[in-house]
This record gives C-alpha cells, structure tokens and sequence, in this order.
C-alpha cells in the first residue's frame, strides 16, 4: 500500500478521471468490508484475504466505489456509481470509534447491507463524506 494518504488520494483522483473524465472528486474514504478488523486481528492475520476493500468517492457527479487493491492498496475497477440521490438512503447504521469506525451500505443487488469498517486515519474523510451525504438537497 503506498506510504502517504496523499500518494493515496492521487491513485483515486486518476481511477475516478478515467470513469468520468468531466468528473472530480470531493471526498475518498478506504473501507474494508466485514466484521471489525480489531475482532479479525486476534484471529490471524490471513482475514485480510477474505473481506473486500473499497475506495468510496464522493464526487460532483456521485458517488463511486472502487475496489482496492488488498496488497497495493491502489483503485482497481469501478463496481458501483451512483447518482448523489440514489446513495443518500443506503446508507445506515454509522457508528464511530477511537481506532474504527463502520457503517453499512445496501448495494444493489445484495440482499443485506454491506459493513465498511474505516480506520482512524480516514476518519475526518468519513465525517466529509457522512455530512455531504447527509445535507445533499432532494433531487441533486
């Protein structure tokens, strides 16, 4: 995984110009799908390679998901785009820690909500992005 949120950040900047060339993103947050990852930990270290990782962006046009990279930590491709009003209400069941925070997102097509458990370092990204979910004006 590249060292620097910044170096991060520039990965999904270029996956999300090469999905919508006329889009821009606002706000990247990592999440890893499944139980807690502190639960996860005390049981090895090989659970990393049984949870799906994501990069959700928050753009001016949507909001996307992009798988990541498990060893590279780098986009890899787009599995979901959705309009700003679509995305609002599938979101649920946010809560916030000192090391991880979750919340789950119902993709569609899935018959249950997806956990995304976010790390501390991601965490004011995850505010950013909670907030602008959350004041999005009807119909945007």
């Amino acid at each position: 995984m590249p060292v620097r949120k910044a170096t991060i950040q520039e990965h999904v900047r270029r996956a999300v110009t090469e999905a919508g060339p006329s889009d821009r993103p606002v706000v990247t947050v990592y999440g890893i799908s499944g139980p807690s990852p502190l639960a996860m930990a005390f049981l090895s270290s090989v659970w990393i390679f049984f949870v799906d990782t994501y990069f959700v962006t928050y753009t001016r046009h949507g909001l996307l998901f992009h798988r990541a990279g498990k060893l590279s930590g780098r986009p890899k491709e787009l599995v979901l785009s959705l309009p700003h009003d679509q995305a609002r209400p599938l979101v649920s069941d946010v809560r916030t820690g000192s090391l991880w925070s979750s919340f789950r997102f119902r993709m569609p097509g899935r018959e249950k909500p997806t956990r995304l458990n976010v790390n501390r370092v991601w965490r004011n990204e995850l505010d950013h992005l909670l907030r602008l979910l959350a004041t999005q004006p009807a119909g945007s």
